[in-house]
């Protein structure tokens, strides 16, 4: 529910009378006389445009039913030589709320409405999920508001009228202002589509305090000191992974018996803490620029815009990559991502991780398996921990090459 909607009739009503000059007002003023209120209600007095409007707005509030029943009737059926110079002449929000969806087949007054900047976002919002493709491609090329309104983002995004070269565009071009909003997969094809510079630019327009900015020096951590943070971490997500399993059955049950879920107690990291914290934006600046350790941290998060921005952080070494390769608890698309490089593949230890994480997409383990060395393609076709899709194509190598 948006500001505006959610005024009450009294509210609603203050700040329409507000907005008419004092000549205007008694046509809304509450202690006019009930024909004159009638009248009015029903769009039949002469006003200007965007009085009218206006007073037609107010009464579709009344606490009496049928003056709001009929204004509201009346505001749909006013003509476009009326609507357009009251939206031109600039109404009231809560005028702009109302006529919203009055306006979604009416493509030119439509238009009006969105380019006026007084309109606000969230009816702008409410205007987007359903609007024409001319008006739908008018706001996506409006990143102004597109920045300042994630509800517009969303109501984008779900728009069927809308290209999806132009979604593409939009977040494209948000990715690149570092506007990053959480649990929208649009993201991370579009940071798949930057570039290693395009990234690191986006990264630095998200500010950092100066603890985060600490964390940007590659000197100021160890690999030993990230190799624990990884250990503590690891066995932290194994143990939440298997809380979840384990309490899964009960759950489906719904049995007041059902036993809650242990509680784990958080590896003593205080950037974990610092990290988890953070919003999404600055999670993906950190995870493009951090050091090690940042990324150690970040290529596990939930998020998966965090976690593949860690990953395809420009100063990733081999060896993280193969650690990430052979986790279980990153993210699928961390897998895939590395997967799908041809830089990021071309040590043999990644490959060999690949292969042997269940989490890898059979097509690409399969696309590697026969990369492997005898030795370690004997221990795939007996592992337990790979799918047997794999662990059969396995055997069939060996029988291939002779070997028991």
């Amino acid at each position: 529910m948006s500001e505006q909607a959610g005024k009450t009739g009294e509210e609603a009503l203050r700040e329409l009378l507000g907005a008419l000059g004092e000549v205007h007002k008694k046509h809304l003023d509450p202690s006019s006389p009930a024909p004159m209120r009638m009248m009015a209600a029903r769009g039949l007095v002469p006003l200007p445009p965007r009085e009218l409007v206006i007073v037609l707005a107010g009464y579709a509030f009344d606490a009496e039913a049928a003056l709001a029943d009929g204004a509201r009737v009346a505001l749909g059926k006013l003509p476009d030589k009326i609507l357009g110079p009251a939206l031109d002449a600039g109404l009231p929000p809560l005028a702009l709320e109302l006529l919203a969806p009055l306006l979604l087949t009416r493509e030119d007054l439509l238009e009006k409405m969105v380019l006026a900047r007084n309109t606000p976002n969230d009816v702008v919002a409410g205007i987007a999920a359903n609007a024409p493709a001319r008006v739908a491609e008018m706001l996506v090329q409006n990143q102004e508001r597109c920045m300042q309104s994630e509800a517009l983002v969303r109501a984008l995004r779900t728009n069927p009228n809308l290209m999806r070269s132009s979604l593409d565009m939009l977040f494209d071009f948000l990715a690149r202002a570092g506007v990053i909003y959480d649990d929208m997969p649009e993201y991370d094809d579009a940071m798949g589509r930057l570039s290693p510079d395009e990234m690191v630019a986006a990264a630095e327009k998200v500010e950092l305090s100066p603890e985060l900015l600490s964390l940007l020096d590659e000197g100021a951590t160890d690999d030993a000191k990230v190799a624990n943070t990884t250990e503590l971490l690891e066995a932290y997500l194994r143990g939440t992974q298997a809380a979840s399993a384990d309490a899964q059955p009960a759950a489906e049950g719904a049995s007041d018996a059902a036993s809650p879920l242990p509680v784990l107690e958080v590896p003593p990291l205080p950037i974990l803490k610092l990290i988890t914290q953070l919003n999404i934006a600055k999670k993906v600046a950190l995870a493009v620029r951090g050091n090690k350790e940042a990324r150690a941290i970040l290529v596990r998060d939930r998020n998966r815009v965090v976690a593949t921005a860690a990953i395809r952080n420009p100063r990733v070494t081999e060896q993280e990559v193969t650690t990430a390769a052979q986790s279980r608890s990153v993210c699928d698309e961390v897998i895939r991502v590395i997967a799908m490089s041809k830089d990021m593949t071309r040590t043999y230890g990644v490959k060999l991780a690949l292969v042997t994480n269940p989490k890898t997409p059979l097509t690409h383990a399969m696309r590697f398996l026969p990369l492997l060395r005898g030795n370690d393609v004997k221990v795939v076709a007996k592992s337990r921990n790979v799918s047997s899709a794999v662990a059969n194509q396995a055997r069939r190598l060996l029988l291939a090459q002779g070997k028991k």
